[in-house]
């Protein structure tokens, strides 16, 4: 009996030695996983504000004054470190210790950078402070060949004592979980297998088959309490299982609908577990399946090229790059993280910024045009007026002369002005709807051109049969306007215009001169506000570059559509189809 007894009691002990040991060991696993985690995140910190600071330092003169003191500057009221060394280690200025020129190269953090590697970190005791502190290092580059070091340092001292409440109230909760779970795993073998037989197999359907709910009958007095904790368990299992499985479809479907790009990567086998729509429309991929190598999906070489840089110690790339295919513009994050499983996973993001750079382009060179077209008639109206104040009135021939240039340079610009405000009209706004003769509003628009086809000796043709045609005419007139006033411009004299037109459902004319033509780079452009495919002649004839782009503009007002034919010497064809109103 008091053989039994101490076994019990060396079995107790025993028992307990174990779990604590375990709670030792879990509580030291967590606690360095924690700290670990920490230190990651103060290192990435660290990282980018070393890249903030390259961006503010004077390569090309690194023992300048001024890159002394913006690192100064950039560690004022801080307890970061900042060194700045040469290409071999060496330094050349500490924020520190101004006096330090020694070499730092068997630094590890340093070792890393000499190596050839994008960054380097370490976590050790300072030899001149006297405490751990955490190094990042980076390479200062120029046309690819190392010019310099810049390395930052934070005392732990400084992070790591702002966790220590949070970890000491995980250690509490862990403490109660672990002693909740320690009653519990005691309990249950103190008892023995007794319950073993009615538990386990309500318990093995729970794992198989989690979204149905298992329920125990048998109600014991004895084991009353842990059957009604299964049957609680068991419920609440299903229910977290089914809110599980609704929120992942959810992310899913959510994904699905996004119009950001998003994709993630498995390293450990290098499948591709998720490739979004919108990122599948952004590379071009067709037929997409989940669980292929990636780069048996994603055929793009920048992409490819980022993937391979992320890794644990670059957790984090932020990247502009173009689509060789498509040639969008992407702006692209990648970011490596830890799955559940411990494996490491690379979640990208993509958002197409490629109608905003166009949209920025498109917006620079029209107010640069802009500026540069009001600039000219306004330049030649003080020139001569400055001119004729000067004396130059008293001439009679001289001021006729000067007031004609004066009158044709202020047409132009009131002509380029009233365009401008032409352009910028609200598309919304409501124009009225008219029946017209269609022949009869051509022939209204070539008359009022008649002085210029006559100074030309230009031919026009009409060819098609007159019908009524619906539509909103003050949109219209400015199509047919500045078609027929670019053909008359481009023809050469004794030329012949050909405008053919014909209505069924929908109208459809053409306008076609044989005159300079248009080459087929310029024709994508010529369409764009200001642009000219012949530069000076358009400017003699008094062309502002807005014709076009009025034509474009006000065809997408009226739902249809433009084309453009043309071949250098040859002329030029432009066909317009607009849907009845």
């Amino acid at each position: 009996m008091r053989k039994m007894k101490w076994k019990k009691g060396y079995e107790r002990t025993f028992f307990l030695l174990v779990l604590l040991g375990l709670f030792l060991g879990s509580w030291q696993l967590i606690s360095h996983y924690f700290q670990q985690q920490i230190i990651e995140q103060q290192e990435s910190y660290l990282t980018k504000k070393a890249q903030l600071l390259i961006r503010q330092l004077d390569v090309t003169h690194l023992k300048a004054s001024q890159n002394e003191q913006a690192l100064t500057e950039f560690v004022h009221q801080s307890n970061e470190r900042i060194t700045l060394m040469d290409a071999s280690g060496k330094i050349i200025f500490d924020t520190n210790d101004e006096t330090l020129n020694e070499h730092r190269d068997s630094r590890p953090e340093i070792k890393a950078v000499l190596d050839g590697g994008n960054l380097g970190s370490s976590l050790r005791k300072s030899t001149t402070l006297k405490e751990e502190l955490l190094y990042v290092a980076l390479p200062i580059k120029k046309n690819g060949q190392l010019e310099a070091i810049v390395r930052i340092a934070e005392p732990t001292s400084g992070f790591l004592p702002r966790t220590d409440t949070f970890r000491r109230w995980v250690f509490f909760f862990f403490l109660i979980f672990f002693l909740i779970l320690s009653s519990m795993i005691y309990y249950f073998i103190c008892q023995r297998n007794q319950p073993l037989k009615t538990v386990l197999p309500v318990l093995k359907k729970m794992v198989r088959d989690p979204q149905r709910t298992e329920i125990i009958m048998q109600t014991p007095d004895q084991w009353e309490e842990l059957y009604q904790t299964i049957n609680a368990l068991g419920e609440q299992m299903s229910k977290m299982y089914r809110a599980y499985t609704t929120t992942e479809e959810q992310l899913y479907t959510l994904l699905n609908e996004l119009m950001i790009g998003v994709f993630l990567i498995n390293l450990s086998d290098s499948r591709l577990l998720l490739l979004n729509p919108k990122m599948q429309m952004h590379l071009g991929v067709v037929d997409y399946q989940p669980g292929h190598h990636y780069t048996e999906v994603i055929q793009e070489p920048k992409l490819i090229q980022l993937i391979h840089q992320v890794s644990p110690e670059q957790p984090l790339i932020h990247q502009e790059i173009t689509i060789t295919q498509g040639r969008q513009t992407l702006d692209l994050s990648l970011r490596y993280f830890n799955s559940p499983e411990g494996t490491g996973q690379i979640l990208g993001v993509a958002y197409d910024l490629t109608k905003v750079r166009r949209l920025e382009k498109l917006q620079k060179d029209f107010v640069g045009n802009v500026s540069h077209e009001l600039k000219t008639p306004v330049t030649s109206l003080i020139g001569f007026t400055e001119t004729l104040l000067d004396g130059a009135k008293d001439d009679p021939a001289t001021l006729t002369s000067f007031l004609e240039i004066m009158q044709k340079d202020a047409i132009r610009l009131d002509k380029l002005i009233r365009e401008i405000i032409q352009l910028s009209k609200d598309g919304e706004n409501s124009y009225e709807t008219q029946t017209i003769k269609i022949e009869s509003y051509f022939q209204q628009i070539i008359q009022s051109y008649q002085p210029t086809i006559s100074k030309k000796d230009l031919k026009i043709q009409l060819i098609g049969e007159d019908a009524p045609f619906t539509t909103q005419t003050d949109i219209l007139y400015p199509i047919i306007k500045n078609l027929i006033e670019n053909a008359i411009q481009y023809s050469k004299n004794t030329g012949t215009i050909l405008i053919r037109y014909e209505v069924t459902d929908s109208l459809t004319f053409s306008v076609q001169d044989f005159g300079i033509g248009i080459e087929k780079e310029d024709q994508e452009r010529i369409f764009e506000r200001f642009y000219r495919v012949d530069k000076a002649r358009s400017r003699h004839s008094g062309g502002t570059g807005l014709g076009l782009a009025i034509v474009k503009d006000y065809v997408k007002l009226l739902h249809g559509t433009i084309q453009v034919e043309s071949h250098p010497g040859t002329g030029s064809t432009f066909t317009v189809n607009l849907p009845k109103i």
